[in-house]
């Protein structure tokens, strides 16, 4: 989806810890960065806007938000360029722009840093994650791109037509957005590093989150060989129908806004004031009575998630219900029956006027909201419904999913104002069946609809396995804006084709409680790309991975197993915050 900047950058990829050492440059003499300006690309559209050196720098911090520190940088030759360049729709210049970094010292590998979000943005393309606060692939000597996907928000960008996804309103900026883009920045990347290190990369990775993660899973689809393995977090896969999600979570919970008489200055349902934070609480904790026991500890954590459905927790959250839905019955200690009927409506996820299943249903857990030191969690919320104390609608399903879902999941895109009433409105007024269909017209001068160039749910992947591809995947339990049941059934999908044995090329890790990305009362912190290089240069199978829970969880410092799916942890030992008394089963 359409990610705000601090969100965009969190979700730009995932969790880099290369191994393996650090070679120098192929030759001996030093490469010559500058001349890289005028090195021959395989696209011969392309332009060297910048070629230059870069020292060593440290860490930096960014201001006093939320956004992590800027991660130290080796000493590395920093390369943008562009192709493609051209107009489109309604006056827009377009082109895909790319970002490389090669280090002095290099380890002979390339990764590929996918995008977030709408993306638009040409990205640092240094391989840092927000699992591994500080640690980036540039760092441990991969060279790395990231480019804008073939937009530019700064550019094509018209408030009159959904602002920074205004490219939805242009067929080839669609399809690069999609996954055209993936394979001309891999070819030039790959000839870049040629021309710079006098060699190859040995491997190449892609790494994405989210958006990225669904990049990830078109340069496997689509672009078999370019590539040896991916690391694929969260992948929304099926954003077309994860856009309608969000359209349908707007209007559940809007409803219950309305009936509560929670509307905004422009008249609109403040769907962001439908549930309190200590709703929340409420809803959290009548899941975790329900579920929390079924992996065999009690711990505020639902590791056995498969087995926590909708018939084991709407009997515990109707213990939860006021009298009736009239507002004098509502007290902090119970949910009106309305808002219990919104979270199962949400969480059934959204259907057609027959019935018939649009994009998901959604995994009961922890994470939709959990008290901590710092206050509650907002990860769920904020996609959901938006934070409660605002006075106009801040949610990201009409902030973010609306515009998305107007421009570039639905043909012909249609033209929405860039603000929060317009944006509400659509939302909180779009047919849902309509809407599906739209998804499905193809439209424009490549004749695709939006499930053409944005599905990426291919279960053939044997072009890129006959080359020893891999693939690790890894989801929040208690993602908001992509269901982890969607992501199992896709894997469940590949392995009915491979007859049940497509673990020799694909493995998956669920995270319980964590959020988009990360967040929520998690374990969000680990390593994970490690455990894919040993895998796809070694042959070491991936096996379990020590996560740890950060400062802004119930309980900091925590550690707990992520084991290969469908394996969980079963505690054997006494001390549970510790990873040593779990084992993989």
């Amino acid at each position: 989806m359409n990610l705000p900047t601090t969100h965009h950058a969190l979700a730009m990829a995932i969790l880099f810890a290369a191994s393996g050492g650090v070679a120098h440059a192929a030759n001996n003499a030093a490469p010559d960065c500058a001349a890289l300006a005028k090195a021959a690309m395989p696209d011969r559209s392309s332009t060297i806007t910048l070629a230059a050196l870069r020292e060593a720098s440290p860490a930096e911090a960014r201001g006093n938000g939320p956004m992590p520190p800027a991660p130290a940088m080796p000493a590395h030759c920093e390369i943008i360029g562009k192709m493609q360049e051209r107009k489109g729709a309604n006056g827009q210049t377009y082109a895909i722009k790319f970002h490389l970094r090669l280090p002095t010292e290099w380890n002979g590998r390339f990764v590929f840093q996918g995008g977030g979000g709408s993306d638009g943005i040409l990205g640092d393309a240094n391989g840092g994650f927000s699992s591994q606060p500080g640690v980036t692939a540039l760092a441990k000597g991969y060279a790395v791109v990231s480019s804008d996907s073939g937009h530019d928000n700064a550019v094509n960008n018209d408030p009159t037509r959904q602002g920074v996804v205004t490219f939805g309103h242009d067929a080839i900026a669609r399809h690069n957005y999609g996954f055209g883009y993936i394979g001309p920045v891999a070819r030039a990347g790959k000839a870049l590093i040629r021309a710079y290190y006098g060699r190859s990369p040995a491997f190449t990775y892609f790494v994405g989150g989210s958006k990225g993660g669904q990049e990830a899973m078109m340069a496997v689809q689509r672009f078999p060989g370019e590539f040896d393995a991916a690391l694929i977090g969260y992948p929304g896969f099926h954003l077309a129908h994860a856009s309608i999600a969000q359209l349908w979570d707007g209007q559940a919970f809007g409803a219950v806004a309305k009936a509560m008489g929670q509307i905004g200055a422009d008249g609109l349902p403040l769907v962001n004031k439908a549930m309190s934070d200590g709703d929340i609480l409420l809803a959290q904790g009548a899941i975790l009575n329900a579920c929390d026991a079924l992996d065999g500890t009690k711990d505020g954590m639902i590791e056995h998630f498969t087995a926590c459905t909708t018939e084991r927790v709407m009997p515990e959250m109707m213990k939860l219900a006021c009298k009736s839905d009239n507002m004098a019955d509502k007290t902090d200690a119970c949910l009106l029956p309305m808002q219990i009927a919104a979270i199962r409506k949400v969480m059934g996820g959204p259907l057609t006027k027959d019935g018939k299943a649009i994009y998901s249903d959604w995994a009961w857990d922890a994470g939709i909201g959990a008290k901590t030191a710092q206050g509650v969690t907002q990860g769920w919320r904020i996609w959901k419904m938006g934070g409660y104390a605002s006075a106009t609608n801040n949610g990201a399903l009409l902030r973010l999913g609306a515009p998305s879902n107007s421009a570039v999941f639905r043909s012909p895109p249609l033209d929405v104002a860039d603000d929060v009433t317009s944006l509400t409105r659509y939302a909180l007024s779009a047919d849902i069946d309509e809407a599906y269909a739209a998804a499905h017209v193809k439209w424009g001068a490549l004749k695709e609809a939006p499930v053409d160039f944005i599905h990426a749910d291919a279960t053939d992947l044997s072009p890129f396995t006959r080359r020893g591809g891999k693939i690790i995947m890894f989801h929040g339990v208690s993602d908001p804006v992509f269901s982890v049941l969607d992501t199992l059934r896709w894997l469940d999908a590949v392995n009915k084709r491979e007859k049940g044995k497509a673990g020799r090329f694909v493995q998956f890790y669920a995270v319980p409680g964590m959020n988009h990305g990360r967040g929520g009362p998690a374990t969000d912190r680990f390593d994970i790309f490690s455990q894919l290089v040993a895998w796809r240069e070694k042959g070491v199978k991936p096996g379990a991975i020590i996560a740890t829970a950060g400062a802004d969880t119930p309980w900091p410092g925590r550690e707990r197993l992520l084991c290969p799916f469908p394996a969980r942890p079963h505690r054997t030992g006494e001390e549970i915050e510790k990873a040593s008394s779990f084992t993989c089963q």
